[in-house]
């Protein structure tokens, strides 16, 4: 069953998909999607016969993110309030499109789910993939490499409970923002990733919670403050750090040798398929993810998952069904 439901007054957090927290201002509802109106021409004599028309959705605004003067990120669809206060700038940030060298071709059809047969990744390749995007979104590759690897092992079709999907677990909305085609693309997956992470050090200017963002979300990061008080977030930050100061030290270790080492164990299990949630959200590339909770804030489904807050506009959504 498709969700079609809507929230009439919005005074939760409203988030772009490439992060912050946004208190959006309360404005007025209508239905959701097209409205079905009918037109009947002037004309002297019988009435003209009734025609069906589609009536043109206003554009929904978009959102803005703002800081004050002492970080605090505020996201609003109503910019012009903060426009003329002096205590607040605004901070721009959106996602690109991921740039392909053509060196590298993207699968000609989308890869759904994995294949049988896992297929490798060469450490040459990584190498390679990870310096070219640590260089294009300004990170230092130590960082990138210990998010791979604590996120998938550097398992190139790995898919977690949430739905994440590949080297560095891409959600399904950000990877269609970003013009992902192929999920499961080492080069594509790296590329997102490494963009999605940029975007959160530009928002918290912080390493720590740039991490904890990139593991439960923005809108968590800013709802406590710091690092949220969830045990998979607090374990997955202090993850990362060990990793990260490893292939610092060390350079790049062949992924093999170091996912398997008992110091940097990889700490949590990926299956094959997401989990099944309260809602099932289907997007336009075919991958779906769970959900817990979705609520309506022109113009994202907000989706809850777990300890996860993930935003998806709503044109990257195919259809949004409930459990049986």
């Amino acid at each position: 069953m498709c969700l079609c439901t809507r929230t009439l007054r919005v005074t939760a957090a409203a988030i772009m998909a490439l992060g912050g927290v946004a208190f959006a201002e309360p404005q007025g509802g209508g239905a959701s999607g097209k409205v079905l109106v009918a037109e009947v021409a002037k004309a002297s004599g019988p009435v003209a016969a009734v025609r069906p028309q589609l009536a043109e959705r206003p554009k929904p605004r978009t959102l803005h993110q703002f800081r004050d003067k002492e970080g605090t990120m505020t996201f609003t669809n109503r910019p012009d309030k903060y426009k003329v206060r002096d205590d607040f700038v605004e901070v721009s940030i959106r996602y690109e499109r991921i740039p392909l060298p053509a060196t590298y071709k993207p699968a000609t059809t989308p890869k759904l789910a994995p294949s049988i047969a896992p297929r490798t990744v060469e450490d040459a390749t990584i190498r390679d993939i990870v310096k070219r995007y640590s260089t294009i979104y300004g990170l230092e590759e130590p960082l990138v490499y210990a998010v791979i690897h604590a996120e998938s092992a550097f398992n190139p079709d790995a898919v977690s409970s949430a739905g994440a999907r590949g080297l560095m677990q891409l959600m399904p909305g950000t990877a269609l923002e970003m013009g992902v085609t192929d999920i499961f693309d080492p080069l594509q997956n790296v590329a997102g990733g490494t963009q999605y992470l940029s975007r959160m050090m530009d928002l918290f200017h912080d390493k720590e919670l740039a991490v904890a963002a990139y593991n439960a979300g923005p809108e968590n990061v800013k709802k406590y403050a710091g690092i949220p008080p969830f045990d998979e977030t607090q374990s997955y930050v202090k993850v990362v750090m060990a990793y990260e100061e490893a292939y610092r030290k060390g350079g790049f270790v062949p992924n093999v040798k170091m996912a398997n080492s008992a110091r940097y164990q990889f700490h949590h299990a990926l299956g094959k398929a997401p989990a099944k949630g309260s809602f099932t959200i289907c997007f336009h590339s075919g991958l779906t993810q769970p959900a817990d909770r979705v609520v309506d804030k022109e113009p994202y489904w907000f989706i809850e998952y777990a300890n996860r807050s993930y935003p998806v506009r709503k044109d990257l959504v195919k259809s949004i069904e409930k459990a049986a």
